[in-house]
């Protein structure tokens, strides 16, 4: 017995993806974040220590700006 399905269009893959953009308060940058949060944890909350972790998260941060 066929299916009682009745597509009303082909059903084909289309040969372009969707642009979904970021909406305004979507989060970026988590994993920066975490690797500068774990590096302070690591450190005792010494933000010498983790200079480069934070330079990474704030260039991240500008680039989604």
């Amino acid at each position: 017995r066929p299916p009682v399905l009745r597509p009303t269009r082909p059903l084909v893959l289309a040969n372009k993806v969707a642009n979904r953009r970021e909406q305004k308060g979507e989060a970026t940058c988590i994993t920066e974040m975490s690797v500068m949060m774990a590096c302070w944890k690591q450190n005792d909350f010494n933000d010498t220590a983790c200079a480069e972790e934070i330079r990474t998260f704030y260039d991240c941060v500008a680039k989604a700006e």
